[in-house]
């Protein structure tokens, strides 16, 4: 509401100045305007009228739909209407005048409409228009003009004067009315966390104390001796009578507003004094009563109990049995209700202050007339979710709330309300003293603004038209005044300052063209750089920021510009030493540093920086620039080349040793036949495995280099997967692995592929399989038609019941060069190439992979091939490789 008062204000101001300006007009230069004295007439009563509505609403003295206000809007209007008949001033300006007058109509309806805002925007608007009017009408006198712009002039001062000074005291007293309101929550949400609990935990603890006394001191026949109660918490009617006198002698004589109550052992109240008979089960059921009848000795505490918000002291009660030994009697509350008649009392000191407590199932409890149930609980949520303290200003009041904590928590919030008169009498009596200093400064500056423009018009004429040709872009003009007054001395200064603009404006074009041009190679050059590039300044303030570095840090250039390089660069050497420091500032001298960066994903990545001073125009230091270089992709590189070198070595030896040591044996003796072919042979599988190596790595760096190895042609699986088991049968023979005879279905379709790879592939998979079976176990091998996406594929699988493996193992296994055990002790040997072969053979073929294992439960691959003659298989058997499902 604050808001929409300071717009209705400025717009009812706009237009009391443009009526203020006309009148001036009308009285000073009528012939302007108008060539009747009856026309003068009604355009200054239009005038006066359209202001005083102005004045009356924007002062607060009249509301937009008073009487009085519709009155004189309808009058000026149909004044101005009238009295511009006999416009002199031109078509032009009558046609703008007129147009005014249409807004105002609007205007005026949408005033009877209640419709404020868009009231104010469109009497904006007519100001705007009345305004031109004239302007345009006083364009044929110096004088006029002169006043016009003045008034011009007046009006935007005056009016962002007059806005902002009433927007920054109107908001001094609000800000003051609720740092006071706050003050008074948070006094009254202190009294409730402490003392409030520490007095009430004195008051039980002193009526404790008194039953005890009585135990020493009374006759042992009397009720009030606390021995005499049953073991099981009993209590007669003549005890709960005199524990009642007790308690109600201590709650009207002693404390002041303080309930008491005595609870049996059990948990039932005995008896009470000021406190309601529906407020007692809440008492008997809180956190402090229970814990204390549970053994703790005593608890002050902030509780909300069966809805009901309290503050408890409770003391405990124990008496002595006849042999010495003591045992519990009960405990002593003293508590105050936190309910309404609290609050009034508490607010009774202000009649305008509304309290209310708010738990987190809506209102505990409340007094006065306070601030809307959506605002107060809005306001509480956020107490309650742990923000210290928040304020509005809703529905014509101020509104804070505060949190009332047990222990650390916010157990409920206390929000207070206080309604927003002072501020909107405040705002009222701002509104009416800017508008009577308005009226009065308007009508001395435009008469003062005449008088003076009568006497400078001439030169001013001449000045004026050279100023607009040279903002129009005309920097040839000159005023050409040749006088010994100040106008003639300010023409003189004038057309030495165009020459100077025009000589500064051009050699600025020049300038800014170079700079564009230079920025623009910069920029380029930046942009293209595959290093990350950081420029700071001299405070270590981030001020460029290329997509090297957007990509190596994971943070957008937009967020990384005018922040500390530290928070946005996190740099440490390979030896753990933070690089953060020597990162700020303007270095004046080069250095480079090897370095581990914070990735985008928390990562480390390593790094080569590289960091030079930036200069200045008198070459100082006033910023450096960082080069940060990507080491990872070179790292990787030098780690595939150990590891390839370091298997491939393996690898190699291992068929290489049998064949020198059995070729040397062979030439250097006498070997027997049988003895001799069985060397033979081993030296026979030496050079398959060799050979096999070598194919493999043929095959990858063939792929790698995007040559075609593949010969696709019409195969049937059943032969194919007859003659893989069959040639690996012999290897398996006499071991514990069982390879079961392929099983291949009836309606298995035909496929287009290299015969020999996919063998390879297969082999590759009974390869894995009995490799990480080491307990044996059966492998399986099976084909079936499936159909997936619309699309028919041969389904060729391979199943084990070996170690299986883990989600993580399958993903690490396809990828190449990769070991299910890195070590160079490891059980099981190879390239790390048999999985990725298998994969990159059936992407060429336009299929698939698929693996379903878990650990301990054996492994299942399945390689899926486009069945021949499907319109949608890959082309030549080579096309787009979908990514292999594992």
């Amino acid at each position: 509401m604050a808001d929409q008062a300071q717009f209705q204000f400025a717009a009812e101001f706009a237009l009391f100045l443009v009526c203020v300006a006309g009148l001036a007009l009308v009285v000073l230069r009528s012939a302007l305007l108008t060539t009747t004295r009856s026309s003068r007439v009604l355009l200054g009563a239009g005038f006066v009228a359209l202001g005083m509505a102005a004045f009356l609403h924007g002062s607060l003295l009249a509301g937009a739909s008073a009487p009085i206000a519709l009155a004189l809007r309808a009058a000026g209007l149909s004044l101005l209407s009238v009295g511009s008949l006999s416009w002199a001033a031109g078509d032009g300006s009558r046609r703008v005048l007129w147009a005014g007058v249409a807004v105002g109509v609007v205007t005026f309806g949408l005033s009877i409409a209640g419709a404020g805002t868009a009231a104010a925007v469109t009497r904006i608007v007519e100001a705007g228009l009345f305004g031109a009017a004239l302007v345009q009408a006083s364009r044929r006198s110096v004088a006029a003009r002169f006043a016009a712009s003045a008034a011009a002039t007046l009006l935007m001062v005056v009016l962002v004067l007059s806005v902002g000074l009433s927007a920054v005291l109107a908001n001094s007293v609000a800000d003051q009315a609720i740092s006071d309101l706050d003050g008074r929550a948070v006094r009254e949400a202190n009294a409730i966390e402490d003392p409030l609990p520490r007095d009430l935990i004195q008051d039980s603890g002193l009526v404790a104390r008194t039953f005890t006394g009585l135990r020493e001191s009374s006759d042992p026949a009397s009720p009030l001796v606390l021995p005499a109660l049953d073991e099981t918490g009993a209590v007669t009617d003549a005890q709960r009578t005199a524990i009642t006198s007790l308690l109600a002698g201590f709650s009207n004589e002693v404390f002041t507003d303080v309930g008491l109550a005595y609870v049996s052992q059990s948990g039932a109240v005995v008896a009470s004094a000021r406190l309601g008979a529906d407020v007692l089960p809440a008492v008997a059921s809180s956190r402090a009563v229970v814990d204390t009848l549970a053994g703790t000795n005593g608890r002050a505490t902030v509780e909300v109990a069966t809805g009901r918000p309290l503050v408890l002291g409770v003391s405990r009660l124990a008496v002595k049995r006849s042999d010495g030994s003591s045992r519990p009697a009960g405990a002593v509350v003293a508590a105050v209700v936190l309910d309404r008649g609290y609050l009034a009392s508490r607010a009774s000191d202000d009649r305008s202050l509304s309290l209310a407590l708010v738990g987190r199932s809506g209102t505990l409890s409340s007094a006065g007339s306070g601030a809307s149930r959506s605002t107060v609980s809005r306001l509480a949520s956020r107490v309650l979710a742990g923000t210290p303290g928040v304020s509005a200003t809703a529905g014509g009041r101020f509104v804070v709330a505060r949190p009332v904590r047990a222990s650390t928590t916010p157990l409920f919030a206390l929000v207070a309300s206080r309604p927003t008169t002072a501020v909107d009498d405040v705002r009222e009596s701002l509104y009416r003293t800017f508008f009577v200093i308005a009226f009065g400064g308007s009508i001395l500056a435009l008469l003062l603004a005449a008088i003076v423009g009568d006497r400078i018009g001439a030169g001013l004429r001449r000045l004026t038209r050279s100023a607009q040709a040279i903002a129009e872009g005309d920097l040839h003009a000159r005023a050409g005044i040749h006088s010994d007054d100040e106008v003639g001395v300010l023409g003189a200064a004038f057309d030495s300052m165009a020459v100077s603009i025009e000589d500064k404006t051009e050699a600025l074009r020049q300038a800014a063209a170079d700079e564009a041009r230079l920025r623009n190679r910069l920029e380029a050059v930046v942009a293209g750089m595959g290093e990350a590039l950081i420029a700071v300044d001299e405070n270590g303030v981030i001020t460029d920021f290329n997509e090297a570095a957007e990509r190596l840090l994971g943070v957008a250039a937009a967020d990384a510009r005018g922040r500390p390089v530290g928070a946005v660069v996190r740099l440490h050497s390979e030896e753990g030493i933070d690089l953060g420091a020597r990162l700020v500032g303007s270095a004046e001298t080069r250095w480079s540093e090897l370095g581990v960066a914070a990735g985008p994903d928390g990562g480390d990545v390593p790094v080569a920086v590289t960091s030079g001073p930036l200069g200045g125009s008198d070459g100082e230091a006033v910023g450096a620039v960082l080069v940060l270089r990507d080491l990872r992709g070179e790292r990787e590189v030098e780690r595939m080349k150990r590891e390839f070198l370091s298997r491939i070595g393996h690898e190699l030896r291992t068929p290489l040793t049998p064949l020198l040591g059995y070729a040397q044996l062979l030439a250097s003796r006498d070997v027997p036949p049988e003895r001799a072919r069985d060397l033979h042979r081993a030296m026979a599988a030496g050079a398959k495995r060799l050979e096999r190596i070598v194919e493999m790595l043929e095959f990858f760096a063939s792929i790698q280099a995007g040559r075609d190895v593949l010969r696709p042609e019409h195969l049937d699986v059943r032969p194919l997967l007859a003659d893989v088991v069959t040639r690996r049968a012999a290897s398996v023979n006499g071991s514990a692995t069982e390879l079961a005879r392929p099983r291949v279905a009836r309606d298995t379709p035909e496929v287009v592929g290299d015969r020999y790879w996919l063998a390879r592939a297969v082999d590759e998979l009974l390869d894995n399989s009995i490799k990480f079976s080491p307990d044996g176990g059966r492998v399986a091998v099976s084909a079936r038609r499936v159909e997936l996406a619309g699309q028919v594929y041969a389904e060729i699988a391979v199943r084990d019941a070996g170690v299986g493996m883990t989600q993580e193992t399958v993903d690490h296994a396809f990828a190449e060069w990769a070991q299910g055990d890195e070590s160079d002790t490891r059980a099981y040997g190879g390239l790390g190439l048999g999985l990725p072969l298998v994969q990159r053979v059936v992407e060429r073929h336009g299929g698939l992979v698929r693996c379903d294992t878990a650990p301990g439960k054996g492994t299942r691959l399945a390689l899926l091939l486009p069945a021949a003659g499907d319109d949608r298989e890959s082309g030549d058997a080579q096309g787009a490789s979908p990514a292999a499902a594992v």
